[in-house]
């Protein structure tokens, strides 16, 4: 089943180098309708009353309504409702660019085919994040990559067209050759299966005894295996054993280390690292002080030499002055008097008791600062703490030491007291093989049993299809009531009086003139009659084709009467089947009638979504 969630094309017909994106799971009734821009602005006319009393006044012919599903199909199929092969003619030459279209689902697969301006086609499929990519230069390989794709979602052309995507050019369901129509039909039923379920079942029916034979060595080969892991249990009992003996003897040995770590942590003394600092803090102090006085003691030495180097040298000049009285002069020849020598040594003895006295100040200083100084170095001594910062320090970081190796330990030894016995997951691993094994088992010997019925079964069902016409009779009998009941509901609907039905092969009967004698609308009607039987016939057998349902233009020669009766199925008949159903029309009666409504404008050669 097609569960689509988006559409998203390229240059495609006739829309340009832009990304137009449709949300297929969400427009639910949506009519899809079209304005082609002329000359003058249509848009004026859309807005005036005229137009809202008949909007078919606006050109809408070629405006790309269908591209939409003519871009669902050629992504699936590489197909066009115009054409089977289209090559180029998808690409919108105004642009020159590569054509693409990308088909989301609802599983998040998505499918995206390009044909590039240089005529290769490309085909991606992405399945669960996974991407498979085709480059087809042939017509064979095209046609390869196509077989896939119909194999992977089960396409069919034919049943697309008739049961789920019906287009203004696809060829209705009467308008077929008798046996092409046969031979659709037949794909629906799956009768055409037949033949492969009869080759399959004497397939399956020639192999039972191999299976069974293989199935038996395997339950052979269980219990050797069984056996093996008994013996493995037994030795890693033991070794389980011996685990638990070494994990006692680690603890024992951690707890040993442990003990002797915190007898060594508690034989050292901690100083008062803060007291400690506080007297040194005082000492530095003192020995500041200590060493300022002596600075002072030093400086008043120095003055004391220095003064009394000049006391020395004044007593030499008073006495040298003392010596000269009396004696005669070296300048004047004469005899130098008393008086002379007096005048001169007298300022001379001033300065000398001067100086005399500065240095008795001096000494009395010095000797008070060397009592100070005797009394400061008594104090350091008795003040002095018996053990240095540093040695202080070392004995804190050697208790931490000591400390972080017992914490280290004590989670060494809760690690080994926490130790999962690894011999016991491995017992418990056995075990559980031992049970997959013995489960295993039983399964082979129920699925011995189940082949040895299904031998015959399958000679049975061989048999059965070989007789394909007796299954082919049984089928359409089955199912062609359901389908003229459906096409009666449809005719009924549509109030046509001729009445036309399958036969039980599949011909067709009618209860007046046949299809080919019809009016045009009669004939449009019954073809959408048709259609939606075998929509139903589908559905019923399968489910939907696919959650989006296409009516492209199929109210075409219908008069009124007929357009009411389509509009009536699609409301009451089709709205609770599928999710979307996608109506394309020119006709006026069809406008305000749908939930949503779809438009599409053609400008400038260019077709794009104007508004949902």
């Amino acid at each position: 089943m097609l569960e689509l969630e988006s559409v998203s094309f390229k240059n495609f017909m006739s829309y340009g180098d832009y990304l137009t994106t449709i949300e297929l799971s969400d427009l639910s009734q949506c009519l899809i309708v079209g304005e082609v821009a002329g000359e003058e602005d249509s848009q004026e006319l859309y807005d005036t009353q005229e137009f809202v009393e008949d909007k078919s006044r606006i050109k809408s012919n070629g405006a790309g309504k269908s591209c939409i599903p003519n871009a669902i199909m050629w992504c699936l199929f590489g197909k066009t409702m115009h054409s089977a092969n289209p090559g180029d003619k998808v690409i919108n030459f105004y642009t020159g660019k590569d054509c693409s279209v990308t088909i989301k689902f609802k599983s998040g697969d998505t499918i995206t085919r390009t044909r590039n301006t240089d005529g290769k086609n490309e085909l991606i499929y992405v399945k669960d994040g996974d991407e498979n990519k085709f480059n087809a230069d042939t017509l064979s390989t095209i046609k390869n990559q196509q077989a896939q794709l119909n194999k992977i979602f089960n396409l069919d052309w034919d049943l697309f067209c008739g049961s789920a995507f019906f287009t203004q050019y696809g060829k209705p369901w009467l308008e077929m050759a008798d046996q092409s129509r046969k031979k659709a039909i037949e794909r629906i039923l799956h009768v055409d299966r037949f033949s492969y379920y009869a080759s399959v079942a004497k397939s399956k029916y020639s192999k039972i005894d191999d299976m069974v034979e293989s199935n038996k060595s395997k339950i052979q080969t269980i219990d050797i295996n069984v056996q093996t892991l008994d013996e493995e249990i037994v030795r890693i009992l033991s070794s389980s054993e011996n685990f638990e003996s070494n994990r006692k003897t680690r603890l024992e040995n951690s707890n040993v280390v442990l003990n002797t770590e915190i007898q060594k942590q508690s034989d050292l003394v901690l100083p008062d690292l803060d007291k400690l600092r506080a007297k040194w803090k005082i000492i530095d102090q003192i020995k500041q002080k200590l060493s300022d006085l002596r600075l002072e003691k030093q400086d008043h030495d120095d003055t004391h030499r220095s003064g009394s180097l000049k006391t020395q040298h004044l007593e030499e000049r008073i006495e040298l002055w003392k010596q000269k009285a009396g004696a005669i002069c070296t300048e004047c020849e004469m005899e130098v008097s008393a008086l002379h020598t007096d005048d001169k040594i007298k300022p001379l003895h001033d300065e000398l008791q001067s100086k005399q006295d500065q240095l008795n100040e001096i000494t009395t200083k010095i000797n008070k600062l060397k009592q100070v100084i005797k009394q400061i170095k008594e104090t350091l001594e008795d003040k002095s703490p018996n053990i240095t910062l540093l040695d202080a320090e070392k004995i804190h970081n050697q208790w931490q030491k000591h400390a972080d190796e017992i914490e280290n330990i004590k989670t060494r030894i809760k690690e080994i007291k926490n130790e999962s016995n690894p011999h016991s997951e491995s017992v418990s691993t056995v075990q559980e093989k031992i049970k997959e094994l013995n489960t295993q088992k039983n399964n082979i010997e129920k699925e011995i049993k189940r082949d040895t019925l299904l031998q015959s079964h399958y000679y049975y069902i061989y048999k059965a299809y070989n007789d394909r016409s007796k299954i082919k009779s049984y089928v359409f009998e089955e199912h062609i009531p359901f389908i003229n009941g459906r096409l009666k509901h449809y005719f009924d609907v549509f109030g046509l009086d001729v009445q036309i039905s399958l036969t039980k092969s599949l011909s067709v009967s009618s209860n007046m003139w046949g299809y080919e004698f019809q009016s045009g609308g009669e004939r449009k009607r019954t073809d959408v009659a048709f259609m939606l039987a075998m929509y139903d016939l589908h559905e019923q057998m399968y489910g939907r084709q696919c959650n989006v349902l296409v009516l492209d233009e199929v109210d075409g020669r219908m008069d009124d009467d007929g357009i009411d009766a389509l509009i009536n199925i699609i409301k009451n008949d089709l709205a609770n089947k599928v999710e979307s159903i996608l109506i394309i029309s020119h006709r006026n009666m069809m406008h305000d009638v749908f939930p949503q409504e779809l438009r599409v404008k053609r400008s400038n050669r260019f077709s794009m979504i104007e508004s949902i």
